[in-house]
């Protein structure tokens, strides 16, 4: 399934991408449960499969399942636009699939770079702020502070079940799904210091989405294409293959430091390399587009403006 938060009615909901259109999971599943002659009452229904995607993603196996059976039900039966279930794409607006991460760990240097670059015994782990999140489409403001913003494409595993101590080959039995992020950061405020976080907590720093693919259509998250485009110019391309700590690693790697918890994500690093030599590196400016497209995953895409004027 291709996940996603979208808002309807002023409230934020979880819903599934299917052919163009967004299907709410929690009204359709109250529908399929009406269809075989549910009893339990409505509200039973829509605890198993919650509005909310942080609720939906601690509901693990049993909340997933529901809402498979909920979208072959609409997929098979449910045409009726009036029901209140299937919305167009282009009328409903996207949420970034985790609105409001709990926590979101970050990997640096996880590519190689040029010849002679340091290599790390262990990865590189720093934070962003939940304040830092914003859907596809929306705008990515850039601080008056800076004139340095770079983008970063990355894969991003979306946790949904609590876990602590995991082996690599056991880091999957966790893991809900993946999405992208644009890891934003302002370099000449990294550099200030020997510690990144001064340039990578901005607000819009941390473009995610636009959907949550289940992690049973990702059948090698090791092996997928990672491409940046920047006013439609690919500026950055790579393979997570090159990754210098896989996906199984730095789960369980991460699970070790702390208990990971549904909704919590972990950004994986950002290739270096283009055709085998540096990626070039391009400043973001008002009026830039900017992409990321990973294999399967779909495409991530932010305007970019000056931070709006306000008080001092």
């Amino acid at each position: 399934m291709h996940l996603v938060s979208f808002m309807n009615r002023k409230r934020a909901r979880t819903g599934a991408l299917l052919d163009k259109t967004v299907i709410d999971l929690g009204r359709a599943y109250r529908a399929f449960h009406e269809s075989a002659g549910g009893r339990r009452a409505p509200y039973e229904a829509d605890r198993t499969v919650p509005a909310a995607m942080p609720d939906f993603l601690a509901g693990g196996a049993e909340t997933m399942a529901a809402a498979r059976r909920a979208l072959d039900f609409v997929q098979e039966r449910m045409d009726d636009p009036a029901a209140g279930i299937r919305f167009p794409l282009t009328e409903v607006k996207l949420l970034s699939p985790i609105p409001r991460p709990g926590k979101i760990i970050c990997i640096g240097l996880n590519y190689p770079g040029p010849p002679g670059s340091p290599r790390p015994e262990y990865p590189v782990v720093f934070l962003k702020a939940a304040s830092s999140v914003i859907a596809s489409g929306d705008t990515v403001y850039l601080p008056r502070l800076s004139r340095q913003v770079f983008y970063e494409a990355e894969l991003t595993v979306v946790i949904g079940s609590r876990a602590k101590h995991l082996t690599p080959p056991r880091a999957l039995s966790c893991v809900a799904g993946f999405t992208m992020a644009n890891d934003l950061g302002a370099r000449d405020l990294e550099n200030r210091t020997s510690q990144w976080t001064t340039g990578k907590l901005m607000d819009t720093f941390c473009p995610l989405g636009p959907a949550l693919v289940t992690a049973d259509e990702i059948a090698q998250p090791n092996s997928l294409e990672i491409t940046t485009r920047l006013n439609g110019q690919t500026v950055q391309r790579g393979n997570t293959r090159d990754m210098i700590f896989d996906v199984f690693f730095l789960v369980s790697y991460v699970s070790e430091l702390t208990t990971l918890e549904p909704g919590d994500v972990i950004l994986t690093g950002s290739p270096k390399l283009m055709n085998g030599e540096p990626a070039p590196v391009v400043f973001l400016k008002p009026g830039d587009a900017i992409e990321v497209e990973i294999g399967g995953l779909g495409i991530l895409q932010n305007p970019v403006a000056a931070e709006p004027k306000g008080e001092d």
